[in-house]
């Protein structure tokens, strides 16, 4: 019964009658035409298609190694990964960088910031999820 009511003055309300005849200008307005013409050429576009169906199921996966443009790029990073992780171990930086770390890692603000930032315990039971 409150339903009824409650649809009752909705349907007979002002602001209702209100809305509705601004739809319905707007619908024949030159700027509601345009507006649904726009619409429909954007939804029937092969951009919009592309962008909106959905993804496959099976997975593809690209190994970079062999392409033609990361690959030189990669394999240039594998060669000179142990020089420079040798050169930064035995420099001056290094050590520097290990003596802040030691100074900051005691400090109460970082075991705060590490206890804030530290990800919540999984639940006990795995099986059930909300």
């Amino acid at each position: 019964m409150v339903k009824q009511r409650l649809q009752s003055a909705v349907e007979n309300s002002t602001l209702k009658s209100v809305s509705d005849d601004f739809i319905r200008s707007f619908e024949h307005s030159t700027l509601g035409r345009a507006w649904t013409l726009l619409l429909e050429r954007t939804r029937a576009s092969r951009l919009y298609r592309w962008l909106t169906t959905e993804p496959e199921s099976m997975s593809i996966v690209i190994d970079l190694r062999k392409t033609h443009s990361v690959g030189p790029v990669l394999a240039v990073l594998d060669a000179a990964t142990p020089q420079v992780t040798r050169f930064w171990e035995m420099s001056r930086l290094a050590v520097v960088a290990r003596a802040i770390e030691n100074v900051l890692s005691g400090s109460k603000t970082a075991k705060l910031a590490a206890k804030f930032l530290e990800p919540p315990e999984p639940p006990a039971n795995s099986d059930q999820r909300e």
